[in-house]
């Protein structure tokens, strides 16, 4: 059998990219189903349209209320000089009413203008926010095409790669590759270390010059002392 800890190395190698693949995939599979920026822009305009349609709902019940008054200042005026009425009190009581009347139809002009008037700024901005969406939704179906493609992609090195690793795999002693998955489920996916200046590449501690020609050898294989790592003399 040649040396284990090499073949080891080599098979991290593919798995480490499978797991960017993996990774890479589940992000895209988010970003399909759930695009951030066209959720904001589509409640942006739903919020923007109830707005407009509470504020259209309230200028409707000012209308309403001028028209009352307005209704109500002719019946009053046409009681007032129809001459049918001579009690002086009474005249006066009309005259009133109707000086009233005016006034709080004047406050409910001016109240339907500011109305009018937020309405038009909330029409521009609905206006702006349906725009905003439009090119959101645009962009995003440009993006999905650019996913689903980068997606493919993937898919088909992953192919390769799982075929990769069935062969290196193939090149690697039941008992070393056991230690190995241990290692890659308890150690962040990372079970083999390079030795590097005759420490661990991985958590810096030194490692001993038998230890390093233990990684060089055909058969066994040899830990850092400190993370457990399986070491890989290169």
């Amino acid at each position: 059998m040649s040396n284990s800890s090499f073949h080891l190395f080599q098979l991290q190698k593919v798995d480490h990219r499978l797991d960017q693949i993996e990774q890479r995939s589940e992000k895209i599979a988010a970003l399909l189903s759930n695009n951030p920026k066209l959720r904001s822009a589509e409640a942006q305009v739903k919020a923007g349209q109830q707005t407009l349609q509470q504020k259209e709902d309230e200028l409707k019940t000012l209308e309403g209320q001028a028209n009352g008054k307005k209704i109500k200042i002719e019946q009053s005026e046409a009681a007032l000089y129809s001459g049918k009425n001579s009690n002086p009190k009474e005249l006066k009581d009309l005259q009133l009413e109707i000086e009233a009347l005016k006034r709080a139809l004047g406050s409910l002009d001016e109240e339907q203008l500011n109305a009018m008037a937020i309405l038009d700024e909330i029409n521009q901005k609905l206006q702006e926010n349906q725009a905003a969406y439009t090119a959101a939704l645009a962009e995003s179906q440009q993006e999905n095409q650019q996913l689903f493609a980068e997606k493919g992609d993937l898919d088909k090195e992953k192919e390769k790669l799982l075929k990769e690793r069935q062969a290196a795999a193939g090149q690697i002693a039941a008992d070393a590759m056991s230690i190995y998955e241990k290692l890659r489920g308890t150690k962040n996916h990372i079970a083999v270390t390079a030795i590097d200046e005759q420490c661990c590449s991985v958590c810096g501690s030194e490692i001993t010059a038998s230890d390093i020609q233990k990684a060089r050898a055909s058969s066994g294989l040899s830990f850092c002392p400190s993370c457990g790592r399986i070491l890989y003399a290169g």
